[in-house]
């Protein structure tokens, strides 16, 4: 076998090209958060880093680059790591051209600061390098709200450890002297906080204003689904939330709202922290519905959040859909009732606090939960086809129920 020292350029050049293209096939971008990286605008922020990290805890709602150049010292094959918080890709390009960037890592969720095996994506396979050779490498970032940071790591020939890689081997994008490399920051536009959102601190080991994806196995099929509507962007009236949302049956959605060009959002299992992770990885972006129909925190219920809770992240998430989409307005439903009585006395407090949420201009709320119980107080039998999912039945109710609502909010 040739040693790497032996290797010539092109040979390399040719080793790397094909590992990093095996490397983007066998790693799935999940979500289309990237665009949030306006490469085309000057930064809110821009700071000179040493290495390749992040200062912390800097701010809340932002996304994040740092690109430049990197220089290996020794021929052989490294690996490299990427962690953030709360999510991160890391490109490296087979020379010294960002076009020829291909993602070889990457974080769906928050991993700790300069720890590198939360995740088995957030390392690369070994890449083999030239000493000497410059390479393109580019880190990306999307902060929510609490804790943040970014750094990449590499395991260098010789060595068995990840260590940040330090400024002597980077240099920043377009060009410049070794030693520094940029943190470049773009704001998220700022939307006020929600009206009605409860002044609490979420105290259960569950919490729905922090975005995570969906656990359950149809989840990523969903989301990809959804981003294809995205980019469709041929809806005018948008239902979001779970699997009482995505229940819909097409025909009823069409007989009854067809004219306002539907789209169904609704992701079964989905938790206010997941409609979040959902919204953050692309769905709705560079769309704009007219109305969005939000139906969320049955789930977080079951979760153990109590209705304070439940009612913060339903207002994290109408926070997060004023920035997507400014100009749409939202109609927020009430939380159905269920089969559980227990249950039902917590969706009546949330509902409450839910309500305090009408701004009377872009969020509407409504609750329909009266037709769901007959003359005794009890939940309809017919409505139900367990304990909180829709008969066929049940959606007429539905959609009667918020029709009127809907047409003078479509005009």
């Amino acid at each position: 076998m040739t040693s790497n020292r032996t290797k010539s350029k092109s040979t390399t050049g040719l080793l790397l090209t094909v590992t990093l293209v095996t490397l983007a096939t066998a790693l799935v971008a999940k979500g289309d958060w990237t665009r949030t990286i306006r490469y085309d605008t000057k930064p809110t922020k821009k700071s000179a880093l040493r290495s390749f990290k992040s200062p912390k805890d800097i701010a809340d709602h932002y996304s994040a680059c740092i690109r430049g150049f990197v220089y290996p010292a020794k021929t052989g094959e490294y690996q490299f790591a990427v962690t953030g918080d709360d999510m991160t890709k890391l490109y490296l390009s087979t020379d010294d051209k960002p076009e020829n960037k291909k993602l070889v890592a990457y974080t769906d969720e928050w991993a700790p600061a300069e720890t590198f095996n939360k995740y088995p994506t957030q390392k690369s396979k070994p890449v083999s390098l030239k000493a000497g050779q410059q390479v393109y490498i580019e880190a990306i970032h999307l902060e929510n709200t609490g804790g943040d940071h970014l750094s990449v790591g590499w395991i260098t020939p010789g060595s068995s450890d990840f260590v940040i890689i330090p400024g002597a081997n980077l240099s920043p994008f377009p060009k410049g002297s070794k030693g520094i490399i940029y943190h470049e920051i773009w704001r998220e536009p700022e939307t006020p906080p929600i009206k009605g959102t409860p002044k609490i601190r979420v105290t259960s080991a569950n919490d729905p204003t922090k975005p995570v994806p969906g656990g359950v196995r149809w989840f990523w099929n969903n989301h990809q689904s959804n981003l294809q509507k995205t980019k469709a962007n041929n809806f005018d009236l948008c239902f979001l939330g779970d699997s009482i949302t995505s229940g819909w049956p097409g025909e009823l959605l069409n007989k009854y709202f067809g004219k306002y060009r539907p789209s169904n959002f609704g992701i079964g299992g989905d938790r206010a922290e997941n409609v979040l992770f959902r919204l953050n990885n692309g769905e709705l972006a560079f769309t704009s519905p007219k109305v969005i129909v939000l139906l969320i925190g049955v789930n977080n219920l079951a979760m153990g959040n109590n209705p304070g809770e439940v009612a913060l992240g339903s207002a994290t998430v109408m926070r997060k859909l004023r920035g997507v989409v400014p100009d749409t307005k939202i109609l927020l439903l009430g939380i159905f009732p269920t089969r559980n009585l227990e249950k039902n006395k917590k969706i009546i407090v949330a509902n409450e606090l839910l309500a305090g949420m009408d701004d009377g201009k872009m969020i509407h709320y409504l609750n329909i939960n009266a037709k769901f119980f007959d003359k005794d107080g009890k939940v309809r039998n017919e409505l139900l086809q367990d304990e909180v999912h829709l008969t066929r039945a049940g959606f007429v109710v539905w959609a009667e129920g918020i029709a009127p609502a809907l047409a003078e909010m479509m005009k």
